[in-house]
């Protein structure tokens, strides 16, 4: 089925400002997001959103949580939350979704940029081509990045680990692999897209590990670049600074669509905990012209994931499962590309 982004337009499907107003009235403090350039966020009821896409869709018991549901797919998102879970897959909102009435709305800004991209991407055209990908080891030489000194552990040896182990996969396939750097040497932040922007990459792949300050912090998360207007995933709300629109954001949807699949393979090749899709403006994401994700593979602070990290077999599992995370991208590409 091919859905246009802007055939869902129709009757109920875009809340416009008149409704905004009214639920201003009722003082739904911060649902709607004005900037000096940015326009007023319109909305877009689910109930509209799951017909047009031939899907069912009710509340679930106790009135907390919205779910759409097909053959294929489960969306399942709660009241005032900026976390939707798609295919069990925590994915992060711009802004919160909204009830009135009895449906529960989101920002059409969040359904071209979450829902229309991972579920129906081709509506955003052929998409890009998927045969040489650049993986960015994070961290080298003189930056140790994270560490874990009563494990052994340092993050800018992991990543190049993986990294290392990720290439070998990805060549026995046929792929061209471009590697930011393939030994302990330190690439400042905005040499790692050029490199990927000089060697024609058609996805950028940035690894690292996590550390905190609690032990008990633990699992995987993507990040994708964040769209113009929004708030990054750790921001409650947006601010003037995030009105800049950056080179990477011409492939908002891409960069979408491959955050997913890296992230729902790693929780099946891993188990999780499962810390979801998230959005940042890192550099090594903003001045790309190809898809980027940053992967955060675990927390060499959390002690089983530090034991599980001096392993080979565990750094080969993480490997294997970035690997079929860029295999089902690719997959999904050629399915619109046919």
């Amino acid at each position: 089925m091919r859905v246009g982004a802007h055939q869902l337009c129709a009757s109920r499907l875009v809340i416009h400002l008149s409704l905004l107003r009214w639920l201003l009235a009722l003082s739904l403090c911060g649902f709607v997001h004005t900037s000096a350039q940015a326009k007023t966020q319109d909305y877009v009821d689910l109930n509209v959103v799951a017909k047009r896409l031939g899907m069912k869709s009710y509340w679930l018991a106790g009135y907390k949580t919205y779910r759409l549901k097909s053959q294929w797919t489960v969306i399942d998102a709660a009241k005032n939350s900026k976390c939707i879970k798609i295919n069990h897959v925590p994915v992060y909102l711009g802004f919160p979704a909204r009830e009135w009435q009895g449906s529960l709305l989101i920002t059409k800004a969040d359904y071209d940029h979450v829902i229309l991209p991972i579920l129906v991407p081709q509506v955003y055209g052929r998409g890009p081509d998927l045969k040489r990908i650049v993986i960015d080891a994070g961290h080298g030489g003189r930056d140790s990045g994270a560490r874990n000194d009563a494990y052994g552990l340092r993050e800018k040896e992991l990543t190049l680990d993986v990294s290392l182990r990720l290439k070998a996969l990805l060549e026995r396939s046929g792929f061209e692999v471009v590697m930011t750097r393939e030994s302990d040497v330190y690439i400042p932040l905005q040499q790692r897209p050029q490199i990927a922007n000089r060697k024609g990459g058609d996805l950028f792949l940035s690894l690292h590990f996590n550390a905190a300050g609690s032990a008990t912090a633990a699992g995987f998360e993507s990040f994708a670049l964040t769209p113009q207007f929004q708030a990054s995933s750790k921001f409650a709300r947006p601010s003037g600074a995030d009105n800049t629109a950056y080179k990477g954001n011409r492939l908002d949807p891409w960069n979408t669509l491959v955050s997913f699949h890296i992230q729902n393979s790693l929780v099946k090749g891993l188990g999780g905990p499962d810390r979801g899709l998230k959005r940042a403006r890192f550099l090594v994401l903003k001045h790309l012209d190809c898809p980027g994700v940053l992967v955060e593979l675990g927390f060499v602070s959390h002690p089983a994931t530090a034991q599980k990290l001096r392993t080979a077999a565990f750094r080969q599992t993480l490997a294997q499962s970035l690997y079929e995370g860029i295999v089902a991208y690719g997959k999904r590409l050629q399915r619109i590309q046919k």
